[in-house]
């Protein structure tokens, strides 16, 4: 896809100037097919991965026999270090997330949404990777089985569930990218793209070492 000039430069002008409001910016981005609106679909790869996740622990605890599959799945244990380990990486990853919103809400005319903002943001969090909060709430989703093994059976289905999470969010980026973020900032966008990693995790470690 051909794409060279912002189709959103006046509208971020005005919101950075204070003339509109994040509202009426999100709502003349609906006007011209770069709004995204949530759906039910947004939310799928959520319930499969905590149907895959808590499948056997609810068979084995119910009893129901048309589930006894799931509940004879072999658990899979981990040493204290993988866990504490886990736990660091999802509590490191609470800034991050933070970050972007501040990034969104408070310094950049009240954008709630990385899906619904006229203003390229290239600051904070995203000076480090393209879609923070899509990284942060990947490792949130990936690393909270593995915190919860010792209470809730870690099988086969929580490896795909983790696997299937991080795909879900990458995939998500690249679609967001595709659809929305490169038809409205164009070639600064390109640039940006160059630059950033959009969803790296080492590279965003190294960006975060390199910062601090």
């Amino acid at each position: 896809m051909e794409v060279k000039e912002s189709k959103v430069k006046d509208l971020g002008e005005k919101l950075r100037k204070g003339e509109i409001t994040s509202d009426e910016a999100r709502r003349e981005l609906r006007k011209i097919g770069l709004g995204h609106e949530e759906t039910w679909k947004d939310f799928i790869g959520y319930v499969v991965w905590g149907i895959l996740c808590f499948l056997p622990a609810f068979a084995r605890e119910t009893g129901l026999g048309f589930l006894s599959f799931f509940a004879q799945l072999p658990a899979i244990e981990f040493s204290a270090i993988v866990v504490y380990l886990s736990i660091i990486l999802f509590i490191v990853t609470i800034p991050l997330t933070a970050w972007g919103i501040y990034s969104n809400i408070k310094k950049k005319g009240g954008c709630r949404s990385e899906d619904h903002i006229a203003i390229l943001l290239k600051s904070g969090a995203y000076a480090i990777v393209r879609h923070p909060s899509g990284v942060a709430w990947a490792i949130f989703f990936a690393t909270a089985p593995i915190i919860l093994s010792g209470v809730v059976p870690f099988t086969i289905l929580s490896v795909v569930a983790i696997v299937g999470i991080v795909a879900y969010h990458y995939y998500g980026c690249v679609v967001e990218e595709r659809e929305l973020d490169m038809p409205k900032w164009g070639e600064e966008y390109i640039q940006y793209m160059k630059e950033v990693p959009r969803f790296n995790f080492i590279k965003v470690l190294w960006n975060l070492r390199k910062r601090a």
